[in-house]
């Protein structure tokens, strides 16, 4: 599957603002700087993400990004929709599109195999992506030695 960077980048910024959720807000700037990202293309994705619902913008002395829910109801499916929109061949999005869709095997193969994708995006998590975060940071620090 291709995930574009828009998709990638974002992912990696919502592990950020995922990370303080229910603490503090998250400026732009300072993920910018965390995930050596543009700041100028992170706040094209947060256009995004925040028009779709999945962030909030605080105004105020210490403002900054928010999740408007937590991260275990926030969806791979939910990110990508808001960031790109679920792609789908085109004779499952309109059956007048091609003459062969009422005796067309292969779309019944399409259909099922595009249920199946959709299953899992709606199953993976944010909070899959914090945990995992968590976990290989936390092995990069009981790494360390000294002499």
């Amino acid at each position: 599957m291709f995930l574009t960077t828009r998709v990638r980048y974002g992912i990696r910024a919502l592990i950020e603002i995922g990370i303080n959720y229910n603490k503090q807000p998250v400026l732009l700037k300072v993920i910018s700087k965390n995930q050596d990202l543009s700041l100028k293309y992170l706040d094209h994705i947060f256009t995004r993400l925040r028009t779709r619902g999945i962030i909030r913008k605080i105004k105020a002395k210490k403002g900054g990004y928010l999740l408007t829910k937590s991260p275990k109801e926030i969806t791979l499916y939910d990110i990508i929709e808001a960031l790109e929109g679920i792609g789908n061949i085109e004779c499952l999005e309109d059956s007048r599109i091609c003459p062969r869709t009422n005796h067309c095997g292969a779309r019944v193969v399409w259909n099922r195999l595009n249920v199946k994708i959709i299953g899992v995006l709606k199953s993976i998590t944010l909070e899959d992506f914090i945990k995992e975060h968590k976990k290989i940071n936390k092995a990069k620090k009981s790494t360390g030695f000294s002499i």
